[in-house]
């Protein structure tokens, strides 16, 4: 097992969607006397309010909260934007949509360790306008029981993981209710009294699930993260309804895709190195296309769109133009983007000016200087070399 992990824990995703009513008594859940909730706000169950109740119990319990249908396809691309804005914090990553969020620490040295940490409270509570329960420990299980009981925006580290778990209620395997009421029946109240009992012979009781538990309550933690990989492709896309055939309006559509694209490649911390055009036009099946593969990749707006636009001011579509798309196909990440820049000595001199010139571009002159010599022989080592722009 590898570690540390550090677990925050924020509201549910679905939650997300509401920060205006942050503050307030929410339910997440499709309305019907057999639906369920899926979830809610903290003020709501104070009231009694849980997930996995009908919601007709949820609302006798809470009526003054506000009801609110899921949303699962923006919530997926929440949890896609929060994996990936936390992906260069740590190579191991899991979020889920309940609110559970882990870092793998392991490799990171200690002075990193520390600075993901408070990187993951900020980038969480940008997400969802809610401070996160951090909790450090050797282990994921051990780490999300931590948060759990940790004060909103503090850490709670845990060093040794059985003696935490030890006075834990058993409830917190999340068992099946009846594998929990027989492990109730055994006497095994606490994490402690499970993992007394040798896994083997727990897993005769309740079977597979029986020897995991053992495992999870000696701290053994047998549940790796399902981490999360960035996808290789990325695409944006837009519907045309009427199909239009001005040019401006195509060029103002791409532009605006490339800025969704810029914002997806700035959380992956990629660059674009294939770039496909897509045109839908009506009456068409097969929609026009425009592709090349690019020397340096491309990750902002303006980078995109000067490909794009270049197409598009050029291009003569055969009839009206029913949807437009731009595809990312191939991706190239930061850290490539970076030890790239030093493979080849002399040979990579004009990609690595290249570089520097969209990083000044961006952020100003002065994001990188060169120094240059000045009074060398001083006896002071700052008057030896200036700074000047590079």
């Amino acid at each position: 097992m590898g570690g540390p992990y550090c677990c925050g824990l924020i509201p549910h995703l679905e939650l997300a969607h509401h920060q205006q009513l942050i503050g307030q008594p929410l339910i997440i859940g499709f309305w019907g006397s057999g639906e369920r909730v899926l979830a809610c706000s903290e003020q709501a169950a104070e009231e009694g309010v849980r997930p996995g109740m009908t919601m007709r119990n949820a609302e006798q319990l809470c009526p003054a909260a506000f009801i609110a249908e899921p949303r699962p396809g923006a919530t997926d691309r929440i949890r896609e934007r929060l994996a990936a804005a936390l992906y260069d914090l740590a190579p191991e990553v899991e979020v889920r949509d309940d609110g559970r969020c882990w870092i793998g620490l392991e490799g990171l040295p200690a002075e990193h360790k520390s600075l993901a940490v408070r990187e993951l409270r900020a980038r969480l509570q940008q997400a969802t306008g809610s401070d996160p329960r951090l909790g450090l420990a050797p282990g994921p299980f051990s780490a999300r029981l931590a948060a759990q009981r940790a004060q909103p925006g503090r850490v709670l580290q845990v060093d040794d993981a059985p003696r935490f778990l030890a006075g834990l209620p058993a409830a917190e395997l999340d068992l099946d209710p009846e594998l929990a009421d027989r492990l109730d029946l055994l006497g095994l109240r606490t994490l402690g009294a499970v993992a007394e009992i040798g896994p083997r012979r727990l897993e005769s009781q309740l079977g597979p699930p029986g020897r995991q538990a053992v495992l999870l309550a000696r701290g053994e933690e047998p549940l790796p993260l399902q981490a999360w990989r960035p996808p290789r492709c990325t695409s944006a896309a837009r519907q045309l309804e009427p199909p239009v055939e001005d040019r401006e309006a195509l060029l103002f559509i791409a532009r605006a895709l490339c800025g969704d694209l810029a914002a997806e490649l700035g959380l992956r911390g990629a660059g674009a190195k294939r770039v496909r055009l897509l045109l839908a036009i009506e009456d068409k099946a097969v929609p026009e296309e425009r592709s090349s593969l690019v020397r340096h990749p491309l990750s902002s707006q303006a980078e995109l769109f000067g490909l794009a636009g270049g197409w598009l001011r050029e291009w003569q579509p055969a009839g009206p133009v029913s949807g437009v798309a731009i595809e990312i196909p191939e991706l190239e990440s930061a850290g490539r983007r970076q030890l790239r820049l030093w493979v080849g000595c002399d040979a990579v001199a004009e990609e690595v000016q290249a570089a520097l010139e969209r990083l000044q571009e961006r952020h100003g002159e002065t994001v990188a200087v060169r120094l240059v010599p000045a009074l060398t022989r001083s006896g002071v080592p700052a008057q030896r070399y200036v700074a000047e722009p590079a």
